[in-house]
């Protein structure tokens, strides 16, 4: 029984060093950000969105409705101040709307 807890030990402080890596832990801090912001808009909306992603604190959306970029627009801030309070962190500081 001390051998499988001891594994299970070592197993976990791998595991805790390589997401403590400053790239990872930043991919998937993106990561997070990405589905926070999936839940904030909804599904309605998501059907209009044809890509989202993050480069350099900016999160990109790519939308194939005038409508509803400029809806997201009257929005953005709130977006942002939400992601980041999910996350407890700054990591979006623009959102940029394509």
């Amino acid at each position: 029984m001390r051998r499988i807890n001891s594994n299970t030990n070592i197993l976990s402080n791998l595991i805790n060093k390589i997401i403590s890596n400053p790239k990872l832990s930043q991919k998937l801090d993106n990561l997070k950000a990405l589905e926070f912001f999936d839940e904030i808009i909804g599904k309605n909306i998501q059907k209009y969105i044809l890509d989202t992603k993050i480069f350099n604190n900016k999160l990109f959306i790519k939308v194939k409705s005038a409508t509803v970029r400029n809806e997201l627009s009257y929005q953005k801030d709130k977006i942002i101040k939400e992601i980041n309070s999910k996350i407890g962190k700054q990591i979006i500081s623009e959102i940029i709307l394509k």
